[in-house]
This record gives C-alpha cells, sequence and structure tokens, in this order.
C-alpha cells in the first residue's frame, strides 16, 4: 500500500491501494463510472466497489476540496484580487458608488464567518469523547419458565 498525503498536513496520512488510487484518479478525471470502467477494463461493479471504500472517498474528498477554486485559500485570493480591482476601478474613475465595493465586503465578511463556523463545528465533533455506558442485566431465577428450569438444572433434577 502507498502513502498518499491528500492533506493539509503531514501528520496526517492515506493509506490507500494502489488499485484504488489509480480507481479515483480515473474518476476524478473523467467523472463517469462506465468511462471509468472502459478506461481501465473492469467491471462496473467493480469500480463502484472501489469507489465505496472509505480510504478511497477520502482521497476524493479531499483532492476536490483542495484544487480550483474548492480550496478554501485560492477562493480568499481570488476575492481579495476581486475587491482590489473594484477599489483600482473606483480610483481610476474617480467618480462612482461604494455600494459595489460594500456589496463585495460583505460577501467576502460573510464567506469567512461560514467558513469559521464550519471550522469550529467540525472541531466540536472532534473533540467529544464517546460516552460510556453501562448495561446491568438482573436475572432471577425465581420467576418464570427460565427461573424453573435453572432450579431443576441446579439441583440436578434433569
Amino acid at each position: 500500500m502507498n502513502n498518499i498525503v491528500p492533506t493539509n498536513t503531514p501528520a496526517e496520512t492515506l493509506r490507500i491501494s494502489p488499485e484504488g488510487l489509480e480507481v479515483a484518479n480515473a474518476y476524478l478525471q473523467l467523472q463517469d463510472l462506465q468511462k471509468v470502467a472502459t478506461e481501465l477494463d473492469m467491471p462496473v461493479d467493480m469500480v463502484t466497489t472501489m469507489l465505496a471504500r472509505r480510504e478511497v472517498k477520502t482521497y476524493i474528498d479531499n483532492v476536490f476540496m483542495n484544487v480550483g477554486f474548492n480550496n478554501q485559500f485560492k477562493l480568499r485570493s481570488a476575492m481579495d484580487a476581486l475587491i482590489g480591482q473594484k477599489f483600482e476601478e473606483l480610483q481610476e474613475a474617480g467618480v462612482g458608488s461604494g455600494k459595489d465595493i460594500a456589496d463585495l465586503l460583505a460577501l467576502s465578511h460573510k464567506m469567512t464567518i461560514e467558513t469559521l463556523d464550519r471550522q469550529i463545528a467540525l472541531e466540536k465533533l472532534k473533540s467529544e469523547s464517546v460516552k460510556n455506558q453501562v448495561n446491568v442485566q438482573v436475572n432471577e431465577f425465581g420467576s418464570g419458565a427460565y427461573g424453573n428450569l435453572m432450579e431443576k438444572l441446579l439441583k440436578g433434577q434433569l
């Protein structure tokens, strides 16, 4: 098995088989089960089974979230460039409304707050401890058919 590091920190490695990695990469490129099966000369049900594995799903999710404008840093950078461009247009024109910039700043702020809220929720989920539960079963010999059978067994009557 290969160690693939699709995550942000080197400590978080993902163990994925070479076959799973091949199917995952083909799926990321083609985004169609039938095309992946044809490309890799595999049955569709085998491709589906490979894509359903936890480590393959995790790999695909991480690649998807870290590529293009799904990456939070690239998205932030694009938003900053857009705001900077609007400021330049406003300065060059000399006259204009600050409403466009205010709208962009409000959108940027909203996106940042939503990202932080999701990160906080994720950290809360990670920090929740498993609650222990103790189950107690009380078996009384004196009641019902089970109790009668146990008394006979213990007294050696059977």
